[in-house]
C-alpha cells in the first residue's frame, strides 16, 4: 500500500503542469534573490585558480602560449521587466526629465525664472501630484492628478534601473498613435501625400490676396490666429515650403478656403479672374487638402500648431452646412477633447512651462471652442459636453495683436473695455455665451427648475448685459452710418445671443394652465425679446439687399438663424392664441405692467412681415422654405381662432400670394438697445443658410405644417411642449440629407455644384 501510494504521488507530481510549477518555484524562491557572481578571470586562469590581470590576452596565457584560449565570460544580464513596461517607463523617465530640465527650452527656462521670482504665488499648483503640461517633441500633453505620470513622483528611484544601453527591440514611443483617424476630416477621394497637398496651392499672388481677404473679413475665429506670428511663418513658408510643418500648411489652406468664401461677398469678380473652377469647388479642395495635412501631422497627438487649423476646419463646416450639423457637432467634440489633452481647460497661470504668449493664445482657442460647442449643441437640441468639464480658464485680455509678441516676458495689461479692439467682440460674445449655456442647460434639465433658479439666471444675464460697452449695443442703422460694417455685424451677433437667451429662459411661462401672477415678469420679458428678434430680422433683411449698408458683409449677416427666428415667431403665435392676452393690448395682469405692448393685430402683422421675408428668401434659398410654411400655418391658425370683432379686419384665410404684392417696409424699433438678433451669427452662431445641402439635392418638403402636432394647439396652450417644438422645427434630418444614420455615407463633394456667384444666391436682387 505504501509503495502504491508513493507511485501515485509521484505520478501526480510528474504531470506537465506540476513540473512547470516546480520549475517556476525553483526559479523564484521565496527568500531574497541571490546576487549573481560576476566572473572576472579568464577561463584558463579560473580553472588553474590563478590571479588574472584581466588583459586581452592576460599575462598567464601569453607566457604559456595559449593566447587563443584566453576568453572571458560575458557579463550577466539583469532580469528585466516585460519589454512594453520597460519601454513605457523609459519614455516616462525621459518626459519627466525633459519637463523638469529648465535648460531644455526657452519655455522651460521661462518657467524656472518665474518660479524663482514668485516662489509663493503659484507654486502650490506645481507641487507633486498636481497638474502640469508636458511638452514633448511634436506633442503637448496635460497631466492631471489621476494621470500615471503624476503619481510616479519616485521616478528618480527607477532611473538607475534603465541606465543600460538601449533595448534594441524597443518600439517608437508614438507607434500606437502613428496613424490619425481620417474619417472625421476627409471627404471621399484619393489619398493625398505632402506634394499633392502643396500642389493644391494657387499662385503666390492669389494666395496673398486670399490671405488678406480672410484677415479683413473679421471672421469670428480670426482672433485665434496671431497676425504678426502668421506673417513671419508665412514668409518662412515661401522660402522653403517642403520643410514647413504640415499642420501649419493646413492652417494656410483653411485661411485660403475661408478667404474664398468671404470673397464671394466682397469681391466676386476677383474669383472669376483667378480660375475657371467654381468657387465652391476651390473651397472644397482647400479644405480637403487641409484635412489630409492634419491627418499626416497626427492631429490626435496635438502640438503647438494643431489647434488653430482644427478650429478653422470646424468653422468651415459650421459656415457651409447650416441645416445638417451632426458633423460639426462631432468635430467640435473632437476639438474640445484634444484641447483637454493639451490642458486648455486649465488657466495657463495654474500650469508651469507655459509662456505668456502661448497662455494667451490658449485662452483664445478655448473660449472659441466653448462658443461653438454651446451654439451647435443648442441647434442640435442636445446637451453641451462643456458643462461636464470643470474649467478655470479665464477670458482672453482685451489686447491688439500688436500688443503681444512671442518672446514677451509678461503679458501687457488689458486695454479698458471702453476701447474697441479685435478681441472686444470675442470677449463679450464668450461672456454672454457662457450664460446662454446655463440657460440651455436648465432647459435640458430632467427636473423643472424653480422660479427662483430661473430668476437667478435672469439676474445674471441682465447684470452682465448692462456691462456691455455702449458701442457694442445695437442702435438704429441711420445712427450707424459712420460705423464700420464689421462693428454693426458684431452688435447684431451679440444682441441676438442675449435676446435668444431671454426667450429660452422665460418661454415656459407662456403656456401655464393657470397663469400665476408672479410669472408676469417672465411673460413680458419673453414677449419683448421675441419682438426684438423679429424686428432685427426685418432690419437685417433690408440692410443686406443689393445696395444695403451690410451687403458686402453678407457672409456674416445672411447666416440666418432659422431656429432663432422661428422661436420668436412661435412666441408671438402663442400669445396671439392666448385668451389671457388682451385683444387691444391693454394690460390685464397676465404680463407685468410697463411700456405699452402691441395688440394682437399688431402681433399678427409682425408674423406677416416675417412670413414675407421667409417667402422671398426661399425663392433663392429653398432650405428656408419650411420656415415660410410654418409662418403661413401660424397666420392661418391665428386667423381661424381670432374673435369676431377682428375677423372683419383680417380675412378668415390668409392668401399666401398676397404677400408677394405687399411692399416690405423698413422697420424701426424703439427697443434696439435691448440687443440684437441671432440672425447673424459668427461661426459661433448659426451656419450659413445658403450653403446647406438642401440647395444641392431635391428634398421632399415636410408635409403640410398644419398637420404637425406642435402647431395643433387650438386653445389648449397648456399642453405646449417646447422640446417637441424645437425638434419639429429642426426636422428629423439633423444627421444628413437622407437619414440621420447615414451621414457618414453622404458625399461632401456634392457641394461641387453649389455656385457662390449664381444670380440671387445670397438673396433677392429685386
Amino acid at each position: 500500500m505504501t509503495g502504491t501510494s508513493g507511485d501515485s504521488n509521484n505520478s501526480l507530481l510528474d504531470t506537465p503542469e506540476s513540473t512547470h510549477s516546480t520549475q517556476a518555484l525553483s526559479q523564484h524562491p521565496s527568500g531574497p534573490p541571490k546576487r549573481t557572481r560576476v566572473l572576472l578571470s579568464c577561463a584558463p586562469c579560473r580553472v588553474s585558480k590563478l590571479k588574472c590581470d584581466r588583459q586581452q590576452p592576460c599575462g598567464h596565457c601569453t607566457r604559456r602560449g595559449r593566447i587563443d584560449g584566453c576568453a572571458y565570460a560575458p557579463r550577466p544580464q539583469k532580469s528585466r521587466p516585460a519589454r512594453s513596461m520597460a519601454a513605457r517607463l523609459k519614455r516616462l523617465e525621459g518626459m519627466v526629465r525633459e519637463m523638469m530640465d529648465p535648460d531644455e527650452s526657452p519655455q522651460r527656462q521661462y518657467q524656472s525664472e518665474q518660479q524663482e521670482q514668485q516662489p509663493g504665488a503659484e507654486g502650490g499648483d506645481f507641487q507633486r501630484g498636481r497638474a502640469r503640461v508636458v511638452m514633448g517633441k511634436g506633442a503637448t500633453t496635460y497631466v492631471g492628478a489621476t494621470h500615471f505620470m503624476a503619481m510616479l513622483d519616485d521616478i528618480e528611484d527607477l532611473k538607475s534601473y534603465f541606465d543600460d544601453e538601449e533595448d534594441p527591440g524597443e518600439q517608437s514611443p508614438n507607434s500606437q498613435e502613428s496613424q490619425s483617424p481620417e474619417i472625421m476630416l476627409l471627404p471621399r477621394g484619393g489619398r493625398m501625400d505632402r506634394q499633392d497637398i502643396l500642389d493644391v496651392l494657387p499662385q503666390r499672388h492669389i494666395v496673398d490676396r486670399l490671405v488678406q481677404r480672410y484677415f479683413t473679413a473679421n471672421s469670428p475665429s480670426q482672433h485665434t490666429v496671431h497676425r504678426p506670428t502668421f506673417v513671419r511663418q508665412y514668409n518662412e513658408f515661401w522660402l522653403d515650403p517642403d520643410k514647413t510643418p504640415l499642420d501649419w500648411v493646413a492652417l494656410l489652406l483653411l485661411v485660403l478656403a475661408l478667404g474664398t468664401f468671404f470673397s464671394t461677398f466682397q469681391a466676386p469678380h476677383e474669383l472669376e479672374n483667378d480660375s475657371d473652377v467654381p468657387p465652391m469647388e476651390r473651397f472644397r479642395r482647400y479644405r480637403a487638402a487641409a484635412g489630409w495635412a492634419l491627418v499626416h501631422s497626427k492631429y490626435t497627438c496635438p502640438g503647438p500648431m494643431t489647434l488653430q487649423p482644427l478650429l478653422l476646419y470646424v468653422e468651415g463646416e459650421f459656415l457651409v452646412n447650416r441645416a445638417y450639423q451632426t458633423t460639426c457637432y462631432l468635430l467640435s467634440s473632437v476639438c474640445i477633447r484634444l484641447m483637454l489633452k493639451m490642458g486648455l481647460h486649465r488657466d495657463p497661470s495654474k500650469l508651469p512651462n507655459i509662456s505668456p504668449f502661448d497662455g494667451e493664445m490658449r485662452r483664445r482657442w478655448w473660449n472659441l471652442a466653448i462658443q461653438i460647442d454651446l451654439i451647435v449643441s443648442f441647434h442640435m437640441g442636445l446637451p453641451s459636453m462643456i458643462h461636464g468639464i470643470e474649467s478655470d480658464t479665464n477670458l482672453p485680455r482685451n489686447l491688439m495683436d500688436e500688443d503681444l509678441s512671442e518672446d514677451c516676458a509678461e503679458l501687457p495689461p488689458s486695454r479698458p473695455s471702453s476701447e474697441y479692439t479685435s478681441l472686444t467682440y470675442p470677449i463679450w460674445k464668450s461672456t454672454i455665451c457662457r450664460i446662454f449655456g446655463l440657460v440651455a442647460r436648465q432647459a435640458h434639465s430632467l427636473t423643472l427648475p424653480t422660479y427662483n433658479e430661473v430668476m437667478k439666471l435672469d439676474w445674471i444675464l441682465e447684470d452682465k448685459w448692462k456691462q456691455v460697452p455702449p458701442f457694442m449695443v445695437i442702435k438704429p442703422l441711420e445712427d450707424s452710418i459712420t460705423d464700420p460694417p464689421s462693428l454693426i455685424n458684431q452688435r447684431f451677433g451679440l444682441g441676438a445671443l442675449y435676446q435668444k437667451s431671454r426667450c429660452v429662459l422665460h418661454r415656459r411661462y407662456l403656456v401655464e394652465a393657470a397663469p400665476k401672477k408672479e410669472h408676469a415678469y417672465s411673460r413680458r420679458t419673453c414677449l419683448e425679446a421675441a419682438l426684438a428678434l423679429l424686428d432685427y430680422q426685418s432690419i437685417i433683411y433690408q440692410a443686406t439687399l443689393p445696395g444695403g449698408m451690410l451687403r458686402q458683409n453678407g457672409w456674416f449677416i445672411t447666416a440666418l438663424a432659422i431656429h432663432d427666428f422661428l422661436i420668436a415667431a412661435m412666441i408671438i403665435y402663442i400669445i396671439c392664441q392666448n385668451d389671457n392676452y388682451s385683444e387691444v393690448g391693454e394690460n390685464n395682469g397676465w404680463v407685468e405692467p410697463g411700456t405699452p405692448l402691441p395688440n394682437k393685430e399688431e402681433l399678427r402683422n409682425k408674423l406677416r412681415r416675417s412670413h414675407r421675408i421667409w417667402k422671398t428668401v426661399a425663392q433663392d434659398t429653398p432650405v428656408v422654405r419650411k420656415a415660410a410654411e410654418i409662418l403661413e400655418t401660424m397666420l392661418r391658425k391665428t386667423q381661424v381662432t381670432n374673435n369676431l370683432q377682428n375677423r372683419q379686419d383680417v380675412g378668415r384665410n390668409i392668401d399666401a400670394t398676397a404677400f408677394n404684392n405687399t411692399r416690405l417696409e423698413p422697420i424701426t424699433t424703439p427697443r434696439l438697445s435691448m440687443g440684437s438678433s441671432s440672425v447673424i451669427a459668427g461661426p459661433a452662431e448659426q451656419p450659413q443658410a445658403a450653403f446647406s445641402r438642401n440647395d444641392l439635392v431635391p428634398q421632399p418638403m415636410p408635409g403640410p405644417v398644419v398637420d404637425t402636432p406642435w402647431l395643433e394647439l387650438g386653445t389648449d396652450l397648456c399642453e405646449m411642449d417646447w422640446t417637441t417644438f424645437d425638434t419639429a422645427i429642426r426636422g428629423d434630418n439633423n444627421g444628413g440629407p437622407e437619414t440621420g444614420d447615414d451621414w457618414m455615407q453622404q458625399e461632401p463633394a456634392a457641394m461641387n455644384d453649389l455656385d457662390f456667384m449664381a444670380p440671387g444666391f445670397w438673396g433677392s436682387s429685386k
